[in-house]
């Protein structure tokens, strides 16, 4: 394996060629099987992401992400909050791409107590989040509001293999 992924109740696996396999509890999709079963041991996520080769993994609160060689952005199970970032609070049971999140670079799924949100970034270094806003968790200055698409991060931009550049405001 070339890397592993803990959730809050569920993990993810990426091979070093590129497939996923998901392992754990799956009732609300987080497994990206296309159904709401549990999995004691690692299965193959296929579907969507059978022709794809992945080259990072992320699990969360309930829901996974995954990011492509070719920079698109999957995301799966439960939508609440707008967590998934494809627009809406729905489930999604199979990896599906968010449309408004091309050439991507990293991915994150976190957790805050029972709010659960999302975090990539994308080649050109522009930063984003979507999820739960609660306790203005997301920074991107919607205070406690949740966002159901990524925003982009107006004060960060990364450069090179994730390292940030200084933010145009200034430290105390």
């Amino acid at each position: 394996m070339q890397a592993v992924a803990a959730g809050a109740r569920h993990s993810l696996a990426l091979s070093s060629g590129g497939s996923v396999f998901s392992f754990g509890w799956g009732v609300c999709g987080q497994l990206g099987h296309g159904d709401k079963r549990s999995r004691l041991v690692p299965e193959r996520i296929c579907g969507a992401l059978a022709a794809v080769r992945a080259v990072a993994v992320s699990a969360g609160c309930e829901h996974s992400l995954v990011l492509a060689a070719g920079g698109a952005v999957y995301s799966f199970g439960y939508g609440s909050h707008g967590r998934l970032g494809h627009g809406d609070e729905e489930e999604r049971l199979e990896p599906q791409p968010i449309a408004s999140l091309g050439g991507g670079r990293t991915v994150g799924a976190g957790q805050y107590g029972l709010a659960a949100y999302s975090v990539a970034s994308t080649a050109s270094g522009d930063a984003f989040a979507f999820g739960c806003g609660e306790d203005d968790a997301l920074g991107v200055g919607a205070r406690s509001e949740n966002l159901l698409r990524p925003r982009r991060y107006p004060h960060l931009r990364l450069a090179g293999e994730g390292r940030t550049e200084e933010s145009p405001r200034e430290c105390c």
